[in-house]
């Protein structure tokens, strides 16, 4: 009869530790969300005033990459001639506007969580809006330039999403 009580206070020990567990996760993502996650209603004209105070951080500095005219990402010149910075960016930064939810999101993601993903990134684009998926990221090289501007895409429907590291 011992011996079924110490297996019950193990198994329901062991499930109630896991159950708590998943709790801390479910916290530690709900927290990581809203520290790196900003969404907000905008109207075009502030959109607009936010992507040009991204831009202008950059001045007259081209995008590593552009879509051709099949929508195509494209390097504009190659990362590795371009020299090594002394300053290493922190973060890729998303900023994304939408004009037909007039939703601008912006998103963080830390250098020290794309670390995890394969040496590169996938980004897409997918029946005209941006999903990230075909752009391809190669973070430790994102990381020895510096901070750059990434990726300036516009389309037809006004959709802009900026990419840049920081």
């Amino acid at each position: 009869m011992a011996t079924r009580r110490t297996w019950f206070w193990i198994i329901g020990g062991t499930a109630a530790a896991g159950l708590m567990g998943l709790v801390c996760l479910a916290g530690a993502g709900v927290y990581y969300v809203s520290r790196h996650v900003h969404a907000e209603t905008s109207n075009s004209a502030d959109a607009i005033r936010a992507f040009d105070r991204i831009t202008g951080d950059f001045g007259d500095r081209k995008a590593l990459y552009e879509l051709d005219a099949r929508d195509h990402p494209q390097l504009t010149t190659s990362l590795a001639s371009l020299p090594t910075s002394s300053r290493r960016p922190s973060s890729l930064m998303v900023q994304a506007w939408n004009p037909e939810d007039e939703r601008l999101v912006r998103l963080s993601l830390p250098f020290w969580l794309l670390r995890f993903t394969p040496d590169k990134m996938r980004t897409s684009r997918r029946e005209g809006r941006f999903d990230m998926h075909e752009l391809q990221l190669d973070i430790p090289e994102l990381e020895r330039i510096g901070p750059a501007l990434v990726l300036d895409y516009r389309n037809q429907d006004g959709v802009r999403v900026l990419l840049w590291t920081e």
